[in-house]
Formats: structure tokens, sequence, C-alpha cells
């Protein structure tokens, strides 16, 4: 175990990728803190609890599945319930897994196993930058994991920590702020610089189509259906452009 514990950390601290991935990590959790705030004043304010608040954050490692979790949690719905609506929100993160999936091919099993679950969309929006870039050369397995795993670690901490400071300022936050906007503020931004490919102005456009045009239906629902859309419009267009 011990030999275990010393492999993976040496791969972690080590070379030029832990620094490359620190740089390109800096400005996005800049970019996340107003939405990991939000979460945290969100898990207060509905009542679930700031513990849920911030334990959720590592463990469902993605801000509008964890949202939609604390909503529903807050509005009594159901396990199942919580359950499905978090899957259909997170579904879009098959289609980053699916363009990944070389830089996991080849890794040690450890990294097969535990690295998936930074799979979400500030880490796929890195790796997709940084291919484009000069200084890592991650079509190089050793290259790839080091700097996934400091993306994807030092993410979750930061955005644990995040929803913390939220959860203990949400005591003393009005009741309406400049947080309320953060999540759609935040997407936008994502959502901007992808729509340059076809199948993302395909999915972004049946996204907000169908989102229109279910805005009536109950707790979210008609978000969910946008998403639920805008996963499969993208998939269909894409597969016909290959």
């Amino acid at each position: 175990m011990s030999i275990t514990v010393r492999h993976v950390l040496g791969h972690i601290f080590w070379g030029g990728e832990v620094r490359t991935a620190v740089r390109d990590l800096a400005p996005v959790v800049l970019g996340l803190t107003p939405f990991a705030l939000l979460i945290g004043v969100t898990a207060v304010r509905s009542g679930v609890g700031a513990a849920t608040g911030i334990l959720s954050a590592p463990l469902l490692y993605g801000g509008s599945g964890q949202l939609t979790a604390l909503t529903l949690m807050a509005g009594g719905a159901g396990l199942g319930a919580v359950l499905a609506a978090v899957g259909l929100v997170n579904a879009r993160f098959l289609l980053y897994a699916a363009a990944l999936e070389p830089g996991f091919r080849g890794q040690p099993r450890w990294f097969r196993w535990l690295a998936p679950h930074f799979v979400v969309d500030p880490t796929y929006a890195m790796v997709t930058r940084r291919r484009e870039l000069p200084g890592v050369d991650l079509d190089d397995p050793v290259a790839f994991r080091r700097y996934w795993t400091t993306a994807g670690v030092g993410l979750g901490v930061a955005w644990t920590a995040l929803t913390a400071v939220g959860a203990l300022l949400a005591p003393v936050l009005p009741a309406s702020s400049a947080l309320d906007v953060a999540a759609p503020a935040m997407f936008l931004a994502m959502l901007v610089p992808q729509l340059r490919a076809r199948p993302a102005r395909a999915g972004a456009a049946a996204a907000a189509v169908t989102a229109a045009l279910t805005s009536s239906l109950p707790a979210g629902l008609g978000l969910l259906c946008g998403i639920a859309a805008g996963v499969v419009a993208a998939t269909l267009t894409d597969r016909s452009a290959s």
C-alpha cells in the first residue's frame, strides 16, 4: 500500500504538467466562485442544511447536478426522483467522457477507476483548450495523468471550500442578490466560446427552444427537458457530421 501511495503522490506533485494545470485552473476557479457561493447559500436557505451542501460538493462534483439535487430535496422529492434528475442533468458528461477517452486509454487501473469522477465542464474545457496550446503534450499518458489529476483534485478542493464559504455567508447576504444570476451567467460564459462547432450550436438551440416551450412545467422540469433535448440534438448532429 505504501508503495502505491508514494507512486500516486509522485505523479501528482512532480512535473511541469502540475504547474501548468495550476495556472490553467486559477481563472476557472475565479469564474466558478459565484456559482459555488450560490450553492452554499441555497443549501442553507432551502433548509437542506450547510453540512449537506458542503458534503455534496465533492461527492456530486458538478454544480448543476448539485444545485438540482439540493432544490429537489428542499421540495421534498424522493431519492429516486433526485437521482433521476441529477442523472439527466449530468448526461452531457457522457459526451465529454467519450471525447476524453483517448487520454484514459492505457492508464493505471487506479486512474481509470478514480479519475472519471472529475469529468465536468471545467476540466473538459481545460483539456480541450490545453491541447491547442504549447507547453504540455497531453497525448503522453503520464503528462495527461498528472495534468488531469492536478486539475480535478484542485478544482474539487476549491469548489468544496467556496461552497462552505457560501454556506457561512448565507445568514448575512440579502434575500435577493447578484448571486441569483451566477449560474446562468457562468453557463453562458462557458457556452459562447463553444458555439463555433455545429453540434454545440444545434444543442444550444434545441435546449433553448425546449426550455422555453416547457417553462410552465413545475419543479424546474422545463430546464431538465431543455438539457435533455440539447444533449440529444448535439449527439445526433455530431454523428451526422462524422
